[in-house]
């Protein structure tokens, strides 16, 4: 079997299913995470909190039909997961599904109190304008370098420009922040919380052609 390395990568619209394969490759782009590792006992429990939480998270997206996807052959190889206009805010049922879903994965991690410090100061700040929010990005640690995870990035970032809209996101690795900034992403706030990792908001205005 050639190396999925090798393979030729193609972008596609995900459509209206979430495959659990989006959850899986997610959480292999992800680990190890900074803010899962706070609230993690071990290793083994920070990879499992990253697949339940984004199990939530890309459930919460089903029927917008804004999930881009690599695949290299059959192989899927990263995916970025995006809330368009619509999307935000999310309304009362939205939001109590998933603060549920995400709840029951959170119940026994430790930190939760300052965790939900993050959680709720992220929340606070999320922009209250139309915008189009990129709520997850990752490629497979096989074929990150490669240039997938900006492929993925400029589907939503394209859809955003026709739309004449910002693009919004949090990220919890400061190695990434080059990554954003070189797609035209600035630093929109920072969140500190005392003993917590750092968290960084980002945006991007719309390129009027």
């Amino acid at each position: 079997m050639p190396d999925v390395r090798q393979r030729p990568v193609e972008i596609r619209q995900l459509g209206a299913t979430t495959p659990r394969e989006v959850v899986a490759v997610l959480a292999r782009a992800f680990y190890p995470d900074p803010v899962f590792s706070f609230f993690a006992h071990d290793r083994l429990h920070e990879y499992s909190l990253l697949a339940n939480i984004f199990q939530a998270f890309v459930a919460d997206t089903e029927g917008f039909d804004t999930t881009w996807v690599a695949e290299a052959g059959d192989q899927l190889v990263g995916a970025a997961v995006w809330l368009p206009p619509a999307g935000m805010p999310r309304g009362t049922k939205r939001e109590i599904l998933l603060n549920v879903r995400a709840g029951r994965a959170l119940a026994r991690a430790r930190n939760r109190v300052t965790g939900f410090k993050i959680l709720d100061k992220m929340d606070k700040l999320h922009p209250h304008e139309p915008h189009w929010y990129l709520m997850l990005l990752g490629a497979d640690p096989l074929v990150q370098g490669n240039g997938v995870g900006s492929r993925l990035l400029q589907e939503g970032v394209a859809r955003a420009d026709a739309d004449g809209l910002p693009c919004y996101l949090e990220t919890q690795k400061e190695e990434n922040l080059a990554f954003y900034g070189r797609h035209g992403f600035t630093v929109r706030n920072t969140i500190e919380v005392p003993g917590a990792p750092m968290v960084w908001t980002m945006q991007r205005d719309p390129k009027v052609p």
